[in-house]
């Protein structure tokens, strides 16, 4: 081998090198895109194999819908989340790059996502008005339901955080519902979220910040104002949908 054939070669390997350098910075830089990707997928085939593929597609569209109204929120309010990473038969889930400073904020994260599942319900319906598609208007009322219900102000639901910023006493109406809910439904799922919650009031606010809590009366009202809205909203829609459903 001559001193050219040599210089090729190590030319050959380094730009093969570089190549392979880039591409595992790529994944890492990736990999938050990559693991919801995954789970998506995983999640996909439980709701495909148990209510069937269209469902299955709608209501991890949904989710995504929901979750995505998080990460737009998070990013109003200055933080960032990664995720979301889906959980068959329990949901979505992100994580923040740190906690949010008082209750304000930390409802402000929490309301994205059921806005943006208010958003998803009324565009399902608007779309079944127009196509007379039954799918859509199920899609339209699974999505009232799917966030009526995480607007339960207890934990671990959205609504616990949206509550907090009014006032931690609503998380006893809270939990309060979820055990009629368990009663009406034997649901497991439902049972655990009982028992968190009971749990965490239990625990009571000993886990955070004296000021977290120190919110002024239009902070609240504000909060409020979102909070209520979008469950008159979801509300009047779920009957709505209901009654199409008949």
């Amino acid at each position: 081998m001559n001193c050219w054939q040599v210089i090729n070669l190590g030319r050959r390997v380094l730009r093969r090198a570089g190549i392979g350098i880039v591409g595992l910075l790529a994944l890492f830089q990736v990999s938050g895109a990559l693991s919801t990707a995954v789970s998506m997928l995983v999640s996909l085939a439980f709701y495909a194999f148990a209510f069937g593929v269209k469902f299955g597609i709608g209501f991890i569209l949904l989710l995504l819908v929901h979750e995505l109204g998080h990460i737009v929120a998070s990013r109003i309010v200055g933080l960032r989340a990664n995720g979301p990473t889906f959980i068959p038969f329990i949901g979505a889930v992100i994580s923040l790059n740190r906690p949010p400073i008082n209750a304000k904020m930390t409802a402000n994260i929490a309301i994205g996502g059921p806005a943006a599942g208010t958003l998803s319900a009324l565009v399902c319906l608007v779309f079944y008005l127009w196509s007379s598609s039954t799918l859509m208007l199920v899609l339209s009322y699974t999505a009232c339901l799917l966030n009526i219900f995480n607007l339960i102000p207890c934990a671990p639901l959205d609504g616990e955080r949206i509550a907090a910023a009014i006032s931690p006493r609503l998380w006893w109406i809270g939990s309060f519902v979820i055990g009629v809910v368990f009663l009406y439904t034997y649901n497991i799922l439902v049972l655990l979220i009982f028992l968190f919650s009971l749990f965490e009031l239990w625990r009571g606010e000993e886990t955070q910040e004296h000021g977290y809590y120190q919110l002024t009366a239009t902070q609240r009202l504000k909060v409020a104002w979102w909070y209520f809205g979008l469950l008159s909203v979801l509300g009047l829609t779920t009957l709505y949908t209901l009654e199409l459903l008949k």
